[in-house]
């Protein structure tokens, strides 16, 4: 007879579950119960981590590089409240993550009682669904409904809170549920309205000065081919939003960059200089678009494909609203098209898009023989991973420094905490990534910062035999903080700057990982060769100079076209 425990783990193998991390705890105990036949057999898969907030990391991780939903468990109390920051970064990136907390017994609650917080209460406005189950025949159901809000629509997390006494009661009486029922949950549907399609269709062909824009969007439906179809066929430049990264491979002609607070200054202006921008999959938020007055001041025309309706409404009014699967979408425009024929010459925009190019490129690519410099310690990297390594990062200047530098070759291999900016997403990201593809390389471009936030995962790593690789940019502070207060707050540098401690290399190595102190681009190329060889856990420390900048940025609240690309201290 099978208890609440197992019916939860039965409901969780029958939506295809392979693996889930977690800690267990009081409340959750009996779940870990239920499931030690299934590892025993091969059947599911735990990984131990470290702390809550990175189990959630490490299933958001997982559903990134996978496409599929990402499962984690947390123990009631400070179990659940440690998966929150991990669960708001999965909703602000739209990846869906499956959350099971145990709960204190339902005949306690409210009774501040040991370990008891309001699971439901601390997460249902950083998550997509919170449901707490208060009947044994509601386990079947809630599962079900999990994973099916998770991945309907926009995708996003989902907590299913469970109280412990209903683990352990018991029925032979089964009813498993042949489709979701969620009471007023109406997913978001693909809206083929031929008049706006071939409305698109007209603004895309009849535009002097086409610009496509790509996010998030175009990664969950598999959009990558018909974006490109669509580029090719009206010649007209791409650019990303920083999770967009992941969408297009970045050798492709007509990719410019992410653009935004942080990115390619190219790409930016192009976006500016644009007469019609196409945005598939985006929600412009204030990181891409840093003034929604700037861009409604060009007087171009917009139009947008999102999942979600409301996106069209919350920043810059678009001219065409398309509702649904980009994917879909995409192919309807492009068919649309091609009947139009294509009316302009764009050679005179293709022109002038190299020469933003060619311009700001003489600003990215300085060379110094005294110290690493960023964007030739990527171009190591890059040039010694194979095209469908996954990469994930923290959150800091080396994010900033990928987001220009770092090539991406295949689409969904960049994961990255872009909407909550969440410091120590990298590391637990790539354990939960590397679960989900183990045939891929994965490496964590992390920050000191970051890996001082999740960096005690290496023990997760190194104890589950999860091979990944973390290169630490190393300039012993909060960089990006000190970068802000430096050029914008007077040079009142304050509260960023570490001492020694610790000797990242001698970090990994007190958890049984590879350690590597890379001084030179020699060094780093034989180090990531070596950790690659030896499939084991290894960190690559990478030492920065603290001065570094992190380059395109802006002023705070300022304006695209306010890009600052050199080192203001120099008066350059």
């Amino acid at each position: 007879m099978p208890t609440g425990a197992r019916l939860t783990i039965d409901a969780l193998k029958r939506e295809g579950v392979k693996v889930i991390f977690g800690i267990p705890g009081l409340s959750n105990m009996q779940l870990y119960d239920a499931f030690v036949e299934d590892l025993m057999n091969g059947e599911l898969r735990h990984v131990l981590m470290r702390h809550e907030q990175a189990a959630a990391h490490a299933a958001d991780g997982y559903a990134r590089a996978s496409g599929i939903p990402g499962v984690c468990t947390a123990t009631s109390g400070p179990g659940a409240t440690n998966l929150v920051t991990g669960l708001i970064t999965a909703y602000w990136d739209s990846s869906p993550v499956v959350a099971i907390t145990g709960q204190v017994p339902r005949s306690t609650i409210g009774k501040m009682s040991f370990q008891e917080a309001d699971a439901v209460g601390a997460t249902e406005d950083v998550v997509k669904y919170a449901y707490q189950v208060r009947k044994f025949d509601e386990i079947p159901p809630a599962i079900k409904n999990a994973f099916y809000v998770a991945t309907t629509g926009r995708p996003g997390p989902v907590v299913v809170d469970i109280p412990r006494d209903i683990f352990y009661e018991k029925t032979d009486n089964i009813k498993w549920p042949e489709k979701p029922t969620i009471r007023g949950y109406k997913p978001f549907k693909t809206i083929i309205d031929p008049i706006a399609i071939k409305k698109t269709a007209e603004m895309l062909v009849n535009a002097e000065r086409p610009v496509i824009m790509v996010g998030t969007g175009v990664v969950w439906s598999n959009a990558t081919k018909e974006v490109l179809d669509l580029a090719e066929t009206l010649i007209a430049p791409i650019v990303s939003t920083l999770p967009g990264k992941s969408a297009i491979p970045h050798d492709h002609p007509l990719y410019l960059g992410a653009m935004g607070y942080y990115g390619r200054a190219e790409a930016s202006m192009a976006a500016l200089e644009s007469d019609m921008m196409f945005v598939v999959g985006a929600r412009l938020s204030d990181r891409t678009f840093t003034s929604y007055d700037e861009m409604i001041e060009t007087r171009k025309k917009f139009a947008m494909i999102n999942i979600d309706p409301t996106d069209s409404e919350r920043t810059i009014r678009m001219d065409v609203a398309l509702y649904g699967d980009a994917k879909i979408l995409l192919r309807e425009i492009h068919k649309a098209v091609l009947e139009l024929g294509k009316k302009n010459d764009r050679s005179a925009w293709m022109k002038r898009v190299k020469e933003l190019k060619d311009y700001y490129s003489q600003f990215y690519f300085n060379d110094d023989k005294t110290k690493m410099r960023p964007w030739k310690v990527l171009k190591t990297i890059r040039q010694n991973l194979p095209r469908d390594a996954i990469v994930t990062t923290g959150v800091g200047q080396h994010q900033m420094w990928a987001e220009v530098f770092w090539e991406v070759l295949e689409p969904r291999t960049f994961l990255s905490s872009t909407g909550m900016g969440t410091m120590g997403f990298g590391l637990p990201a790539a354990i939960g990534a590397k679960m989900a593809r183990p045939d891929k390389v994965v490496v964590d471009l992390d920050g000191d910062g970051s890996m001082m936030m999740t960096g005690t995962n290496f023990a997760t790593a190194v104890d589950e035999n999860i091979p990944v690789i973390s290169i630490v940019f190393d300039n012993r502070s909060l960089g990006l903080v000190r970068q802000v207060q430096d050029l914008f707050f007077n040079k009142r540098v304050v509260g960023v700057d570490y001492g020694p401690s610790p000797d990242l290399v001698k970090f990994a190595e007190s958890f049984g990982a590879l350690g590597y102190n890379a001084t030179t681009y020699e060094e780093l190329e034989k180090s990531i060769k070596s950790a690659i060889k030896e499939n084991h856990p290894a960190l690559i420390r990478v030492p920065i100079d603290k001065q570094e900048l992190a380059l395109p940025t802006l002023p705070p609240g300022g304006r695209l076209k306010q890009v600052i690309v050199t080192d203001p201290r120099k008066g350059s």
